[in-house]
């Protein structure tokens, strides 16, 4: 039987409170409504009912989360709060470290390396503390990050709470299932080909991927691998980058420090003279019938808004096979064990076959699909697709016995990948529900540096789509 976790429980008042905006958690702090405290107690009582039905985290660290509830509920008191996300509860992935926790990358933590505790906090971490965010725990991953569900023989299934049958993807399965399910109001995840936009529109959230270097990114710095914020609205994650898109110095690939406001972005931002680049398919990708339906509705949509849309074939051609090869570079040291599942062997043996030959083709075909990417933002402001082409899959379709180089995987990531492969942001936004009230995902990508620019459309967006429900529409 299928249940579903996207909904505070009628039966258990204080449950609305685990589905608060960052917003109103801060107005609520302010006026002395509500204390940090008493949020993190009850979003724990709400993680000690459903997280063994979802396996979203597979640690917690409750008595520090609350030690830092009553420190902020002090400074809130005192008039001091360092930040919107001062007492907001935040959970961070499996391998982005958290000092004193494990970072076991989906592996058992009976193994020593997966079981060594962190040392310091990943760079994220630290801006969230120095916000005065409420770290609740460490969300799962697939293993090594190779297959897009979120299923670990370390931790089991990670279920979708929209549908537990379904997964809610991955790699940052378990940081979209908990902010969708009210297990915290904002979910750090890390996105190489898609690990943040497939898990948001899946359990019909927002993540946002961010260009590379925006958010400083330590350790296991990648040429394509970003950490970013899920949430359940485009402005949630945007206070979340006003926290994390910070300096922090160790992270070689960070860019320059900017002031961009990213909260600020949003205000006003309108989807009136917007030119969309709008292409279905890429030219190259299969979509589900339902999937595209309700994409066409939403572009006609902002259509109407005032949106100059365009509709083009081709984007680029298919970046599947030099995002495999870039993807099987960082793996090439992992060693085969006689027990990796098929789709973890897949890969691995898949890594060990990369030949200089294919270094060139990478390089290769990375600068063709950047030019044909700032070929179309010369003239259009955002690229919208689908962000997947398929709704969450069903648990167990792609892990134990999914090849994770088969077509089925592939056309998950053919959306979502050609960004990562040239440094560009994108964010992906809930749409609507296809059959069976599955999530459908929308994906606005845009040239580098446009973070601000996407996450205010994203937020237009889904201002758009409210008013049309409040209308019937």
């Amino acid at each position: 039987m299928t249940e579903r976790f996207d909904k505070p429980d009628a039966g258990v008042p204080d449950d609305l409170l685990c589905f608060y905006s960052v917003d109103q958690l801060a107005a609520a702090y302010r006026s002395g409504a509500l204390s940090p405290l008493t949020v993190a107690q009850a979003m724990f009582a709400r993680i000690a009912r459903v997280n063994p039905r979802l396996a979203a985290y597979y640690a917690l660290d409750e008595a520090g989360a609350l030690q830092a509830a009553r420190a902020a509920e002090s400074r809130h008191r005192a008039g001091t709060a360092k930040s919107a996300l001062d007492g907001v509860p935040v959970a961070i992935k499996d391998h982005i470290d958290v000092a004193g926790m494990a970072s076991p990358r989906g592996m058992s933590l009976t193994s020593a390396s997966a079981a060594s505790l962190a040392t310091q906090d990943s760079p994220v971490t630290a801006r969230l503390r120095e916000a005065g965010a409420l770290i609740m725990g460490k969300t799962t991953m697939p293993e090594l990050s190779v297959i897009p569900v979120t299923h670990t023989r370390a931790f089991g299934i990670t279920r979708n709470p929209c549908d537990t049958a379904r997964s809610p993807g991955g790699s940052s399965g378990g940081g979209a299932a908990a902010a969708a399910a009210g297990l915290c109001t904002i979910a750090i995840g890390s996105d190489g080909g898609g690990s943040i936009r497939l898990p948001a529109s899946f359990t019909g959230i927002a993540g946002h991927k961010p260009t590379l270097g925006r958010v400083p990114y330590h350790p296991g710095q990648t040429d394509r691998t970003v950490a970013g914020p899920l949430a359940r609205s485009a402005r949630d994650c945007a206070h979340a980058m006003n926290a994390i898109a910070r300096a922090d110095g160790r992270d070689w690939m960070e860019l320059p420090a900017d002031d961009t406001d990213y909260l600020a972005a949003l205000a006003g931002a309108s989807l009136k003279g917007l030119r969309v680049a709008y292409s279905p398919d890429y030219g190259y990708q299969k979509v589900d019938a339902a999937v595209a339906a309700l994409v066409d509705v939403a572009v006609e949509a902002m259509a109407r808004a005032g949106a100059t849309v365009t509709r083009i074939a081709t984007v680029c051609r298919d970046p599947f096979r030099p995002y495999m090869i870039q993807a099987g570079l960082r793996l090439r040291a992992s060693k085969r064990r006689d027990d990796d599942p098929p789709a973890v062997a897949s890969m691995l043996d898949f890594a060990a076959t990369i030949t200089p030959e294919d270094l060139q083709f990478l390089l290769d075909e990375r600068n063709r699909l950047g030019a044909d990417l700032l070929g179309i933002f010369k003239s259009h402001d955002v690229l919208l697709s689908p962000t997947s082409p398929v709704v969450a899959p069903a648990v167990g379709e792609f892990y134990p016995d999914g090849d994770t180089l088969g077509e089925a995987n592939r056309n998950l990531i053919g959306f979502t990948c050609p960004v990562n492969l040239v440094h560009m942001p994108a964010v992906s936004v809930h749409c609507g529900h296809a059959g069976g009230g599955l999530p459908v995902g929308l994906q606005f990508a845009g040239p580098k540096f446009s973070d601000a620019r996407l996450l205010a459309v994203a937020a237009a967006f889904e201002r758009l789509t409210e008013n049309r429900a409040a209308a019937g529409i």
